[in-house]
């Protein structure tokens, strides 16, 4: 592509602010690399142009005009193109940023008529026209260079007549988000998800049958309500071959998958369930059902019940890395506390200590600046715990040491029996926890796994030797991806997300996470405080 030079791009922007001053709709044309788009201006593309959408949208229309047009919406912020795309060309667009909680966005009350394929290499790209106008009028490809899906915010904003190909090299789907769809035909290229929605949908496929799907893929259907939604391949049952109909399976609520069988009329509806084929872990429910005993803790109901061990005037000082210095955690104990019905109206102090970046040495000599909130210095851990007059600790850390090989195992423990001498000494009830995860796979194969497990069981052994109060995250943390982030496929494999389940990051809590770390260490509170 060709770049757009300054002495062009000065140009460029004075044209854009003489047509928004004089409010005349003519087309401005561009083409190259890191053009913005500017609220309502229209655009014809004189060459192939890569958009950036850095804060926003607008309605301004794009004339492919023959060119390639490739809209860049990295970042974070929520992406809107509300004018309509037309002429002839190729359309390319990327979700980036944090797609989940910040989708790009196809709006506007015309439609889209560029003759062309649109593909979205990766993201999440909602649909939102009104019902029954295109917003994508021909063929769609959706993921080429990660995770990608289609969700509909209104129904019927795929052409008829387009051919839909989901690719890799993730998964990649369709969300229905509640609504209906008809498209041509569906090819199959990576392990893929249709999501049904909440409400009732229906998705109609012409016959399939003639596309050639890897077979070696699988396709999910979520949310299916049997009796309300709809999904169908064409008009009778050769809308797919067998082997295409093998890869297809229905899952539930409760984790179960099934099979599909396609009736007379085209209609898939779930069958026989699937089990799964050498799993690393017993996925069978009784085995689900004893995990979920690990982490199903009512710990801040009990901390703020009637029976509550909470006294007036208490102070608790939370000790940890960034996990613990982003107060989210912290923060939903103490709401509890001041709202709990034994709790309530008590004058209790929770003090956060967390040291973002901080390592377990690094927690007991304080530090210079990365202390809560912000960037605040910190003291030794020995001078907070009188400074503050610390009537109960929780002491959280450990991932940074592991994480960036801060110092061998040994060291950790030294550190440990340190910090449990020092709050012995002065009569400190302490709640010790192990580490959690670095990365969320459930089968011991995150890169970090091994040592990690190395450290929880050091954590064990000084809690078990000292007779200090354990919260065994890991153990919960486990327990909770095996049960919830364990995903079976129609061949009886399990799939997983390395993040997103309880962490964002794989080391930073979710808001999930953030209620599990509440409700885990607030029942080590009440166990340690119940013991005096």
């Amino acid at each position: 592509m060709k770049a757009i030079k300054p002495t062009h791009q000065t140009a460029f922007l004075t044209t854009i602010s003489l047509l928004a001053a004089t409010g005349m709709a003519s087309a401005i044309d561009v083409s190259g690399a890191d053009t913005t788009y500017v609220t309502d201006a229209s655009y014809k593309l004189v060459g192939d142009a890569t958009f950036d959408y850095k804060w926003g949208g607008g309605a301004g229309d794009i004339d492919l005009n023959g060119h390639a047009f490739f809209c860049d919406t990295g970042g974070g912020n929520r992406r809107i193109l509300g004018g309509a795309i037309t002429g002839t060309g190729t359309v390319a667009w990327s979700g980036g940023g944090v797609p989940q909680l910040c989708p790009s966005v196809l709006s506007g009350d015309k439609p889209n008529t560029f003759k062309g394929p649109f593909t979205l290499l990766n993201g999440v790209l909602d649909l939102d026209k009104p019902a029954g106008l295109d917003a994508i009028p021909g063929d769609l490809l959706i993921g080429t260079k990660g995770k990608a899906m289609v969700r509909l915010v209104k129904s019927n904003q795929i052409n008829d007549a387009a051919h839909v190909t989901l690719g890799g090299p993730e998964i990649s789907g369709i969300n229905l988000n509640g609504h209906d769809e008809t498209i041509a035909t569906l090819t199959v290229n990576a392990h893929a998800l249709i999501d049904m929605g909440a409400e009732p949908a229906s998705l109609t496929v012409g016959d399939s049958s003639a596309c050639k799907w890897d077979l070696t893929k699988t396709v999910t259907i979520s949310g299916f309500k049997p009796g309300k939604d709809k999904l169908s391949f064409g008009k009778n049952a050769k809308g797919l071959t067998p082997e295409q109909l093998a890869r297809v399976g229905f899952d539930d609520p409760t984790g179960m998958l099934y099979t599909a069988k396609i009736g007379s009329n085209g209609q898939l509806i779930p069958a026989d369930p699937i089990k799964a084929i050498n799993p690393p872990f017993d996925v069978s429910p009784a085995a689900a059902k004893q995990r979920a005993k690990v982490y199903e803790v009512p710990g801040l109901a009990q901390l703020t019940g009637n029976k509550s061990p909470l006294k007036d005037g208490l102070t608790i000082a939370f000790f940890g890395d960034s996990i613990t210095w982003q107060n989210s955690y912290v923060g939903m104990i103490d709401q509890a506390i001041k709202n709990g019905e034994g709790t309530k109206g008590k004058t209790i102090k929770l003090v956060n200590r967390g040291i973002n970046g901080a390592d377990v040495a690094g927690l007991i000599k304080g530090s210079q600046g990365g202390g809560y909130p912000g960037n605040t210095p910190q003291k030794s851990i020995a001078e907070v715990l009188v400074a503050d007059k610390v009537d109960l600790a929780v002491v959280f850390i450990g991932i940074n040491d592991i994480w960036f090989g801060k110092g061998p195992a040994e060291d950790y423990e030294k550190s440990l029996r340190e910090i449990v001498a020092l709050t012995k000494t002065r009569k400190i009830p302490l709640v010790l926890t192990t580490v959690s995860v670095k990365g969320e796979l459930p089968d011991g194969k995150n890169g970090n796994d091994a040592k990690i497990e190395i450290f929880s069981e050091i954590a064990r052994k000084v809690a078990k030797d000292t007779g200090t109060t354990l919260v065994d995250l890991r153990k919960a943390y486990i327990a909770y991806l095996q049960n919830h982030n364990a995903k079976l496929r129609i061949d009886g494999t399990l799939y997983n997300k390395p993040a997103g389940i309880l962490t964002y990051d794989g080391v930073h809590p979710s808001a999930t996470g953030n209620t599990l770390l509440a409700n885990l260490i607030g029942d080590g509170i009440f166990s340690a405080l119940s013991k005096k």
